[in-house]
């Protein structure tokens, strides 16, 4: 996943460090920083995207610094630390009304919140995301926000979980985002685990457990074990 982003992100910096353009070394440890949190490197992401704010130039790339930063903080067990970060990059946006920055920053907020247990917080700033994706035609966003509506619904609502999930999981299947698809089939399959269907429960874990150990994902295949390993001890 981060191997062939890395590469040229490598040949980028070498570039850019040769020129002495700070904002493209900014941009450079930026896109790293995302690869690195979606690959569960948590620690990486962290320090490219502290990387990133040292050495950005323009107010675009402390925000874009800023919300990795906020991303990697929060999937790192800070989520208010990151909250913090993100919370000031989405005012911002919103405030030059910036429709698609804000909806971009609103999932990675919602994501942050929900990880803090702020969940009414979470759902309210997804239905605004999910307005924008729909009106954009956005179609990552809008599967991501139904995603984060599931794993919301989960804590509050599990009747409401399984459609959110199956939306997800179309629109990911369609745009090939298969570390996101992975994600909503987890949660699928944490619902299904929920509610006592065992079989299918291991049917959308095991998804989701091939797809993460072969694109090289860190720490969501041992959470999916686990949940495989404990439909396992129930019989």
């Amino acid at each position: 996943m981060v191997g062939q982003r890395g590469a040229v992100c490598s040949q980028a910096l070498s570039v850019a460090q040769e020129y002495s353009d700070n904002s493209q070394i900014s941009i450079t440890y930026f896109t790293l920083s995302f690869a690195y949190s979606l690959k569960g490197d948590h620690g990486r992401a962290v320090e490219c995207a502290l990387s990133a704010a040292k050495h950005a130039r323009y107010p675009a790339d402390r925000i874009w610094s800023e919300t990795c930063l906020g991303v990697a903080t929060s999937r790192a067990g800070k989520p208010d630390e990151g909250i913090e970060s993100l919370l000031a990059c989405f005012e911002i946006v919103r405030a030059v009304r910036s429709r698609f920055f804000e909806m971009f920053l609103g999932i990675f907020l919602a994501e942050a919140y929900l990880l803090a247990d702020e969940c009414d917080k979470a759902e309210e700033l997804c239905k605004t995301t999910l307005q924008i994706a729909e009106c954009c035609g956005a179609r990552p966003s809008l599967g991501s926000a139904h995603r984060l509506f599931g794993e919301i619904a989960l804590k509050t609502n599990p009747d409401e979980a399984p459609s959110h999930f199956e939306k997800a999981i179309s629109i990911f299947r369609e745009t090939e985002m298969e570390n996101a698809l992975a994600l909503a089939y987890s949660g699928m399959g944490r619902y299904h685990k929920q509610q006592g269907n065992m079989e299918q429960a291991r049917e959308y874990l095991t998804k989701a457990l091939e797809i993460f150990e072969r694109l090289g994902t860190l720490i969501e295949p041992d959470k999916v074990r686990k949940e495989l390993a404990d439909l396992r001890a129930a019989g």
